[in-house]
């Protein structure tokens, strides 16, 4: 496809993170976009109240992409973004979390600028951040995590069983997106490559939301805990010791909850 005559050119796309699903965490620049977007296409994990922000009067379009069930291909969506800046002042591609952390912002960003359209990133608060914020945790600490590292369950062709091969995870913050469907295989690559049985893994669903749900445990029983608890996408999940953290905060907030409590 050529790039559109200069008479052509009207809109500018934003590709814009909506954050973990807070609407307390989308960033003042989102919100800003938003508000006077013409139209908006979003995704399958930006919250109804993310959406809520924005103007009546626009055009909402939904374009969300989970396993196995794709309202719109992603050529389908550039089409479709492309087509909108023809016809628009100002196009959102609203994605959660934050678009350039496995949100495929970088094949959308290319598209609309080989056919010549004016585009911005937007970043958001990634899930992982808005995650650790919510539970009380931190990503690193000096005792239990030195590095960080995102990984996907699955990639553009199916499962991302080499991301997980050979992978220490001594020492370091494993967070994995998208793996929820992936996790026995995960846990199988996690135990083959030497980790130990006990190795702390948690299991977020609806993370940052009301309904947030959080199941702790280790490479040997998480399975079991999350097909127990019915655990449904989207979930987050965190590898390490900082989960060990996070379970030893969570025992003295307890505790201190009912030191105060009235008698």
């Amino acid at each position: 496809m050529n790039p559109l005559p200069l008479n052509q050119k009207k809109g500018k796309v934003y590709l814009v993170g909506a954050g973990p699903g807070d609407p307390e965490l989308l960033t003042v620049k989102a919100l800003k976009i938003l508000r006077k977007a013409n139209i908006v296409f979003y995704d399958d994990l930006v919250s109804p109240r993310i959406l809520g922000v924005c103007r009546k009067s626009i055009q909402m379009v939904y374009v969300g992409k989970r396993l196995g069930v794709h309202s719109c291909l992603q050529d389908q969506i550039n089409d479709k973004l492309l087509q909108a800046a023809k016809e628009h002042n100002t196009i959102v591609r609203l994605k959660g979390g934050d678009p350039s952390i496995f949100g495929r912002v970088g094949e959308e960003y290319a598209s609309l600028l080989h056919e010549g359209i004016e585009c911005e990133i937007i970043a958001g608060i990634t899930t992982a951040s808005g995650v650790a914020s919510s539970l009380g945790f931190p990503l690193t600490h000096r005792d239990y995590a030195r590095e960080i590292l995102f990984l996907s369950g699955h990639k553009k062709d199916g499962v991302n069983a080499e991301g997980f091969k050979n992978l220490n995870c001594i020492g370091k913050t494993i967070i994995i997106y998208m793996g929820l469907n992936s996790l026995g295989l995960i846990v199988s690559e996690l135990m083959n490559s030497g980790n130990d049985k006990d190795t702390k893994i948690a299991v977020i669903q609806n993370a940052t939301l009301e309904t947030e749900r959080v199941f702790t445990g280790n490479l040997e029983n998480i399975e079991w805990i999350v097909e127990k608890n019915q655990v449904k996408s989207p979930a987050i999940m965190v590898v390490g010791e900082i989960v060990r953290f996070y379970e030893e905060m969570k025992n003295l907030k307890n505790g201190c909850a009912s030191i105060l409590s009235p008698i």
